[in-house]
């Protein structure tokens, strides 16, 4: 009798414990996805060489990023930067020539995140803070020639939905790479800037701006610049996205066609979206789909020299953290390939 009663009093503790560890898990991950929360692997953005040659990327281990570099196949991958403990280095960019890399460090503090501006040269080496004030940068992006960089600032850090969660009220900046003559480029403080990029002459500056109207919700366009007017063409998709959301975009060297992420219903669960990838040309025609995984696509990034693209997928998308992996793939969404990343063992943070 006394076997019986410890049996049954095991076994309804394994449920317990079972029970318990599911709701942990849809609590404390899937209700409450915070910004950037990875705690080990890929991060949501790659950069890639001027040459078509070789990329780099933040890696995480136990919740804090470093960037890597690697050839375009994910083989030969080396260690770049080596961030404190609670930092993190995201979004690397190359220069025009290949020679130098911004990116931005992120650091996690007690109710506070920002996100401060660096340079080095590409073998990770003469490594520069330009931002000398406590910033929330969001994104940046090299000038043609090499001498200035655009960049996002945030004003705040906002809490709620999914798709308004983060850092809002952005504007665009620009200042040299030197870390001087630092401009005012935007004062209309859009809820949300993001996806910078530069046609390869220099002549416009793209990027996804999300504004929240009272009567018409929350909707995007794709921004295309001109560097030297300062006037801005608002480019929208002509196709029927019920939500009008589009996540990141990406011009190509040319500037004559645009890749990007936008939002569409789930059609197995019809209360959340997905973002799969399209291309448009540079007046929102000619719209046709790329991707068809039903996650979400974060970031494109075009080649030089092919009609190709990069793009990072969040392989756990509505499931939990993300679980982010790189991809190659032809515009039009031929010939696409998995990208593995041959990493070398961790070999830590600076403390």
């Amino acid at each position: 009798m006394k076997k019986q009663t410890l049996k049954l009093f095991t076994i309804a503790l394994i449920g317990f414990v079972i029970i318990i560890s599911v709701l942990l898990y849809f609590f404390s991950e899937r209700f409450t996805r915070a910004w950037l929360p990875i705690d080990n692997g890929l991060g949501e953005t790659v950069t890639l060489s001027p040459d078509d040659k070789s990329i780099v990327f933040p890696f995480y281990q136990s919740g804090d990023g470093a960037l890597y570099k690697a050839n375009v196949d994910g083989s030969e991958v080396n260690q770049l930067t080596y961030p404190r403990q609670a930092e993190s280095h995201v979004h690397p960019r190359y220069s025009s020539n290949g020679d130098k890399l911004l990116f931005l460090s992120q650091e996690k503090g007690e109710g506070n995140l920002k996100q401060s501006l660096y340079i080095m040269s590409s073998d990770g080496s003469n490594l520069i803070k330009l931002s000398k004030d406590e910033e929330l940068i969001t994104d940046a992006v090299f000038s043609e020639d090499d001498n200035s960089i655009y960049y996002l600032v945030a004003q705040d850090y906002q809490e709620g939905s999914e798709l308004e969660e983060g850092p809002t009220n952005i504007d665009l900046y620009s200042i040299s790479a030197t870390g001087e003559n630092k401009e005012r480029l935007t004062h209309d403080e859009s809820l949300k800037k993001r996806s910078l990029s530069l046609t390869e002459d220099g002549g416009k500056l793209g990027f996804v701006e999300w504004v929240k109207d009272e009567g018409e919700g929350l909707n995007s366009s794709y921004v295309m610049m001109d560097t030297n007017t300062k006037e801005k063409e608002y480019v929208n998709p002509e196709f029927n996205f019920e939500t009008n959301i589009i996540y990141s975009a990406k011009l190509s060297p040319e500037g004559d066609i645009i890749a990007f992420s936008a939002a569409s219903e789930n059609p197995r669960k019809k209360s959340q979206f997905i973002y799969e990838m399209y291309t448009m040309d540079n007046e929102g025609d000619e719209v046709k789909p790329v991707t068809s995984f039903r996650t979400l696509i974060t970031e494109p990034v075009f080649f030089r020299d092919k009609e190709r693209v990069l793009f990072i997928q969040d392989q756990s998308w509505l499931r939990g953290k993300p679980n982010y992996k790189l991809w190659a793939v032809d515009i039009d969404g031929e010939q696409i390939q998995s990208i593995t990343l041959q990493m070398p063992q961790f070999s830590g943070t600076i403390l």
